[in-house]
């Protein structure tokens, strides 16, 4: 079983667990302050390329949605959901879905929201009666949906071991000795030699923190909206 806090990004001793397995020790004395501005930025840099949120919100949150004028609608990634309404007008106020349930998709987040789950003979005497209840009334920012908004309740295992190593060298980069001045040709009567310095290697902690971004990076049709064309 793992010891690892997942609902929270790498924490300065991860780093350093990190950096001390491929046997690096820094020289700063004041790395942890370091480390905080080093992980904000990386994690800045998640949210802003991936186009999603990766720790869990507060509980109670409301963001608001177009109807769709179709039983299924698409929202934010959420974790958890507490109701969905409808916003009406003064003639007509509105009122909250007491039916919606989010469709659950082998390892993917939960994005889509369905009202009156079941086959079609199950609601068909309250399509007639009370038709409203059996939708998402299309409409221009009509739909609250409260509920705890994010990725996951933890962030993907391999997207947090990416971007820990991805703080550990940035963080290595900034200490590792750049040999400038240094001789590498040396020149004796007839005779020269030519000294290379080996190159520090950042064990591809970089190339997998790109490969991770690209894999988590939201697709456009999950972020654009108003991409199909409304009823209203």
């Amino acid at each position: 079983m793992s010891t690892t806090d997942y609902t929270i990004w790498p924490t300065s001793e991860d780093v350093q667990l990190r950096l001390s397995h491929a046997g690096v020790t820094l020289r700063n004395v004041n790395l942890a302050r370091r480390f905080q501005q080093a992980m904000d930025g990386v994690t800045a840099e998640v949210a802003r390329k991936t186009k999603r949120q990766f720790l869990p919100g507060a509980a109670g949150e409301v963001r608001i949605y177009d109807g769709t004028g179709t039983a299924e609608m698409e929202i934010d990634e959420i974790v958890s959901l507490t109701s969905v309404a409808v916003v009406g007008i003064q003639s007509a106020p509105g009122y909250t879905l007491t039916d919606v349930q989010l469709i659950q998709e082998q390892n993917k987040p939960l994005t889509r929201l369905v009202v009156a789950r079941g086959s079609v003979p199950a609601f068909i005497s309250e399509g007639v009666i009370v038709p409203y209840p059996s939708l998402f009334p299309a409409g221009r920012q009509n739909i609250l949906v409260t509920g705890q908004f994010g990725y996951g309740a933890e962030i993907p295992h391999d997207l947090w071991d990416a971007v820990c190593g991805e703080v550990a060298r940035r963080l290595t980069a900034e200490a590792i000795f750049s040999p400038g001045g240094q001789v590498s040709v040396r020149k004796a009567g007839d005779e020269e030699e030519r000294y290379k310095l080996p190159t520090a290697t950042d064990a591809a902690w970089g190339l997998d923190y790109a490969a991770k971004l690209a894999d988590y990076t939201r697709p456009a049709g999950k972020r654009l909206r108003n991409m199909r064309p409304r009823m209203i």
